[in-house]
């Protein structure tokens, strides 16, 4: 067989599904000129693109706190645990929420209104805000340097609209086959997408199938590919010094690949850069959904694919080898209960599923489906997620700590402080509903979690 043409592969792709592609390229094009109008001279801020299966969110907290050494930094991070206003950081903090208010109401929702006015199908989708609302606030707050996280794949993400000074894929693993690809080629072509023209390209994927893969594309690109080698991630590992930066880059492997990547990253567009100041910063980053203590013995973790939840099992038997672990489990969107939870059933004590309020499975058949995994240990069924949440609590026992993961609906129906945001998340999408009910129109959605 003559040697693979995957970029001619992505073409037959195109055409064969014209329909979809060209609605997907379309609705970038359209992303695209909302930003041009709007930043008529470009956007001041130089923005960062990070793909991948798992690690987006730590990268791109990672560049944030890193790119703070040289100036303002900022990340675009989804989804939101609790507040949308999660998804938008300057320099590690959240934007307030009249920050969200007034990136709507003065900048982005007048835009939309208008383009709408003109051509009544171009109504720009939640996504698409979200990217604007960043932009504007970036804008607003002088960030000098952002990273922004994709949201499904890379090549028709919304994010792909951006100009960028750096595009960064951290792995590519089995999530969202239904939209990616059901082999694993396709699924590497689809992300690797976010190659772009003279950008340097960034990765720490250590697959040879898909470095083969992604090195064909960034050619096809004429983008400079840096691979992240274990050398590199051993110097990280050499040059941590201190407890603080021990514990927070090398708690877990996976870790230690997101870190050494960031840092290739910066370096590479900074040079002058101080790497101390960088590690130090390293050490300050924290995202709000991992591995994180709400209460005593209880801890939170959105890992939602099985790739993900393969590394909150290494991490929980690594920090807490000696503990029960009483879990509470949920599942969003069109994913294999037994791939995604195959790892978190080799280290439980018993597993406590229950619902997601936005596209949640039917806990009783993840649950059938978790049970037979587990052999011994006891697999519950509780519906309702603050139910099953404290039924985990009343069966722990003085060694043993509880983990709720698996969605983030469920985490967020269990644990926001805040009753109206919550309800405003578990009925996400009613207006849209009433309105595909009434009159046929496409639902909007959100980006599953």
């Amino acid at each position: 067989m003559q040697e693979p043409n995957f970029p001619y592969y992505n073409v037959v792709d195109q055409i064969y599904h014209a329909e979809w592609t060209t609605q997907k390229l379309a609705r970038q094009e359209l992303l695209r000129a909302s930003i041009q109008t709007l930043w008529p001279n470009g956007h001041p801020t130089r923005l960062i693109h990070v793909a991948g299966t798992g690690g987006k969110g730590s990268t791109c907290r990672f560049l944030e706190m890193g790119f703070s050494c040289v100036g303002k930094a900022g990340a675009f991070m989804s989804p939101h645990l609790f507040d949308y206003r999660e998804r938008f950081s300057i320099n590690g903090e959240f934007v307030s929420q009249a920050d969200v208010a007034w990136a709507w109401e003065t900048r982005i929702r007048p835009h939309c209104v208008q383009l709408t006015l003109n051509n009544s199908a171009h109504i720009h989708t939640f996504p698409e805000i979200s990217i604007l609302i960043a932009l504007a606030l970036f804008e607003k707050h002088e960030v000098e340097w952002a990273a922004l996280e994709a949201s499904v794949g890379g090549r028709y993400d919304q994010t792909r609209a951006l100009d960028v000074v750096a595009t960064v894929l951290t792995n590519v693993g089995s999530d969202h086959a239904h939209m990616l690809g059901q082999e694993q080629w396709q699924r590497v072509l689809d992300k690797a997408g976010i190659a772009r023209s003279c950008v340097p390209f960034f990765t720490s994927d250590r697959n040879p199938a898909n470095l083969a893969i992604i090195a064909a594309v960034c050619r096809d690109a004429n983008a400079t590919l840096y691979q992240i080698e274990q050398t590199q991630v051993d110097e990280l590992t050499d040059r941590v010094a201190t407890p603080l930066l021990a514990e927070a880059l090398l708690s877990a492997t996976y870790q230690k690949w997101n870190a050494a990547l960031s840092l290739a990253v910066i370096r590479q567009l900074c040079p002058q850069v101080d790497d101390r100041c960088v590690l130090e910063k390293f050490a300050t980053a924290r995202l709000v959904g991992r591995l994180r203590q709400v209460e005593e013995q209880v801890y939170i973790d959105i890992a939602h694919n099985a790739e993900k939840i393969t590394a909150l099992a290494g991490e929980l038997e690594l920090r807490f080898p000696s503990q029960g672990k009483i879990m509470v489990v949920g599942l969003s969107g069109p994913r294999a209960p037994r791939q995604v939870f195959a790892a978190l059933a080799k280290v439980a004590k018993t597993i406590v599923v229950t619902g997601a309020s936005y596209k949640g499975q039917d806990p009783g058949k993840v649950q059938s489906e978790i049970a037979a995994l587990t052999g011994n240990t006891p697999t519950l069924l509780v519906s309702d997620p603050r139910q099953a949440y404290q039924v985990a609590r009343s069966m722990q026992g003085a060694d043993d700590i509880v983990i709720v993961t698996g969605s983030t609906y469920t985490i967020e129906q269990i644990f926001n402080p805040d009753p109206y945001l919550r309800y405003l998340s578990a009925s996400f999408g009613w207006r849209t509903k009433v309105d595909t009910e009434a009159t046929g129109a496409v639902q909007l959605t959100l980006p599953s979690r």
